[in-house]
């Protein structure tokens, strides 16, 4: 059975570093893909332009191309050219990290359910999996820098001159490679707190009893809510996650067996589906008025009696949902870049001269 990673693309400063875990888990690198179909879902120029440069990187990279792009419940139309006989890997733009067994774990779980729907991963800032890591203490305390005067700021690094491109000298993706927080030991951050600046960092409070006093201390078991919609909480479990990557502790945001949605919602930012399965359900006539999330965590797993699982031990990094776009006011982005260019990349992408 081909298996397929299906991503639906839009933005070239997040695909920069998912490229090299989509072209590492290729089955010329030795991964499970066969192949990738990128699903254009933008129209700005500059990153139609980006994703034709990675087309050319291997014959087993494909694009589609929408007519116009398409938002909200509209995205249950990019589920239409799905084939039989196939399994999919649909991925967001923005997962920005993966294990190197993640892909294979999602496949084998979903082979080894039948009756399950669909198979997610176990996935970072991803509701409600993010209180459970909470409470599998697999976050840190973490608070932003906060520069006291212009004159304190971190400089920006230089950009140097590589063959007709351009890179930024990129910042250590290592928490221990960056100093420790400093500030009293009262000091919050509240949920409704705008990042200090452009490209700031968080650092490690060197104390681990400051985790509640921490924006990871306000999650919730909920889909919406803080837990959906603070940019502070999305970026304390990014920082974290680097932390449990250099420590090898990243154990503890893992779970078994199976964890079964019974019906209740799921992001589907990285998610195992069969193509059978999914025009088995009509989906030329999936209802106009819900998403594609709706419709494959909640509407068909009700119609069909059929659930969606959780692989525990599939771990999966998605950077943002659309309330928390204040987070690329960080330096995640790079850190990631980062840690895949040492670590994932076959060969980097180097982005052209804007």
């Amino acid at each position: 059975m081909p298996i397929i990673g299906m991503v639906f693309f839009g933005r070239r400063d997040r695909v920069k570093t998912l490229h090299c875990y989509l072209e590492r888990n290729l089955v010329d690198n030795g991964g499970w893909l066969d192949e990738i179909e990128f699903i254009a879902n933008t129209d700005i120029k500059q990153d139609l332009e980006f994703l034709d440069e990675i087309i050319k990187r291997s014959p087993r990279y494909k694009k589609v191309l929408l007519e116009n792009p398409v938002s909200g419940p509209e995205q249950t139309k990019l589920w239409r050219n799905v084939k039989r006989g196939t399994m999919y890997i649909k991925l967001d733009d923005d997962i920005m990290w993966l294990a190197d067994d993640a892909i294979p774990r999602i496949v084998t779980t979903k082979l080894r359910n039948p009756d399950a729907l669909a198979v997610s991963a176990n996935v970072i800032n991803d509701p409600p999996l993010s209180f459970l890591h909470y409470h599998h203490d697999a976050l840190h305390p973490y608070f932003p820098e906060i520069p006291s005067s212009p004159k304190g700021r971190r400089k920006k690094a230089p950009d140097i001159s590589d063959n007709g491109f351009m890179r930024r000298s990129l910042p250590p993706w290592r928490p221990s490679k960056h100093p420790f927080w400093q500030g009293p030991a009262d000091f919050q951050w509240s949920l409704e707190d705008q990042p200090p600046n452009d490209g700031h960092r968080w650092l490690r409070v060197q104390d681990d009893k400051a985790l509640n006093r921490t924006p990871v201390a306000k999650l919730t078991y909920d889909f919406w809510g803080p837990t959906y919609d603070s940019w502070a909480i999305a970026a304390q479990q990014h920082y974290s996650l680097l932390e449990n990557i250099e420590k090898h502790t990243v154990d503890k945001y893992k779970f078994s067996p199976p964890w079964n949605m019974h019906g209740e919602r799921i992001r589907i930012n990285a998610l195992a589906v069969l193509g059978d399965d999914v025009l088995d359900t009509d989906v030329h006539n999936w209802s106009s008025d819900r998403s594609d999330e709706d419709m494959l965590t909640l509407d068909l797993p009700k119609q069909l009696g059929r659930n969606v699982l959780i692989e525990g031990n599939a771990l999966v990094s998605h950077f943002n949902f659309k309330h928390q776009d204040a987070l690329s006011k960080t330096d995640l982005l790079d850190r990631y870049y980062s840690y895949a260019s040492e670590n994932i990349c076959v060969q980097p992408f180097l982005s052209p001269v804007e």
